[in-house]
């Protein structure tokens, strides 16, 4: 686990570096929003989750809709058992899973840095009445002193203040306050209170 966890933890730092360039910005600036210039001080987690099968899935909610308070979430699924979704275009879609593969997920501070070009991704884990699943979950977040606020050159210059999408800036640590009490509820609302906070 703890090699695989050391992999992990580089293809994330990797994907933020694609990220970087994709969104034009200089190169290792996710990295260091979310270090706060420190390497040691982004945080790297995690964890496992098993969902066994119900013989009444209808009567249950697997893990509810939300989306991820952090970075980067790493994902690897089991090869056979389903029930993650995504909300992709207004409909719940099966994420099917793929042998050997990694799924990523993004979570609300990209959206933030990237000033929601690239955005945080509704999900849920449906019971399944047919087999139990395993995630093994690989989350890389800021840390909870790291600044957090969309990048410069993504902001409108004539409307620094607010950029037109309305991502405020923040610590991490006051955003997750917000999020441990609205996890399950719209992401927006989460961003006015830290907004309002500042």
């Amino acid at each position: 686990m703890t090699e695989y966890r050391a992999e992990l933890k580089k293809l994330a730092e990797k994907l933020m570096e694609v990220m970087d360039e994709n969104l034009g910005i200089p190169k290792g600036h996710i990295k260091k929003m979310f270090t706060g210039g420190d390497e040691e001080n982004a945080f790297f987690g995690t964890k496992v989750s098993h969902y066994p099968s119900c013989p009444h899935p209808e009567r249950v909610t697997g893990v509810r809709a939300h989306t991820d308070a952090g970075g980067i979430i790493l994902l690897f699924q089991d090869n056979e058992v389903g029930g993650l979704e995504i909300l992709k275009d207004g409909k719940w879609t099966d994420v099917q899973p793929i042998p050997n593969a990694i799924c990523i997920n993004t979570g609300d501070q990209i959206e933030v840095l990237s000033n929601g070009r690239y955005k945080s991704v509704w999900h849920r884990v449906q019971a399944v009445p047919n087999g139990t699943k395993r995630l093994i979950a690989s989350f890389y977040n800021p840390s909870y002193n790291a600044t957090i606020e969309p990048a410069s050159q993504l902001i409108q210059k004539e409307n620094k203040d607010v950029n037109h999408f309305g991502y405020p800036k923040f610590v991490f640590g006051d955003y997750m306050s917000v999020y441990i009490k609205q996890k399950f509820l719209p992401k927006e609302p989460r961003f006015e209170a830290v907004k309002a906070a500042n």
